[in-house]
């Protein structure tokens, strides 16, 4: 009986917790004033960076476990920052995670910019194409964290999923597969995508 009390008072907070990775804004920093960003999700941690009061397109990748403090990427690594301060940006009804993704990964280093709707351009040390006809991203039937694109006769599937680019200390909230024909040749690439455009 215990169990399904505390299953049922739970369940609401789970229906309603937003997806992330999602973009913010700082908000209620007094102007000339900064919003610290710190090496771990508390007051009392170290300070590892900071945002300025105006300081918008912030990239939020996990929450701590209370909701209170979120990661974002700053420089080459991470920080937390409190989420007291930070206003989410609505999210566009029309495309699945964001308009436009910027993916990346290494061995080889690779990138590739994604328009929903518009195109996508990749660039490896062989090549630097660029690939109109990009769809939309679609959601795997009966998952809400697996999205697939085509965009001519390539392919990519992006998931919410912790992601390093193993590069840095930089942690991303979007691992990608990336299949690419060009030049009578395939490859599928794999690597980290992020919401914020660079």
């Amino acid at each position: 009986m215990i169990r399904w009390f505390l299953i049922a008072l739970f369940w609401p907070v789970t229906l309603l917790a937003e997806p992330l990775p999602a973009l913010y804004d700082v908000t209620g920093v007094a102007v000339g004033d900064v919003l610290n960003v710190r090496a771990a999700p508390s007051g009392n941690a170290e300070k590892y960076g900071e945002l300025a009061a105006t300081a918008q397109d912030i990239e939020v990748t996990v929450l701590n476990d209370a909701g209170t403090w979120g990661r974002i990427n700053i420089g080459e690594g991470s920080g937390w920052v409190s989420m007291r301060y930070l206003n989410r940006h609505e999210d566009n009804p029309d495309y699945a995670l964001a308009h436009a993704l910027s993916c990346f990964g290494t061995e080889p280093f690779w990138s590739a910019e994604i328009t929903q709707g518009q195109g996508v351009t990749v660039i490896t040390p062989e090549t630097n194409v660029d690939i109109p006809g990009a769809g939309l991203f679609i959601p795997a039937n009966g998952r809400s964290d697996l999205f697939a694109i085509g965009f001519a006769d390539s392919s990519a599937q992006v998931r919410r999923a912790e992601c390093n680019d193993g590069m840095s200390d930089r942690e991303f909230g979007l691992q990608i597969g990336l299949f690419l024909r060009h030049d009578h040749s395939a490859t599928l690439y794999s690597g980290c995508c992020s919401i914020a455009m660079h």
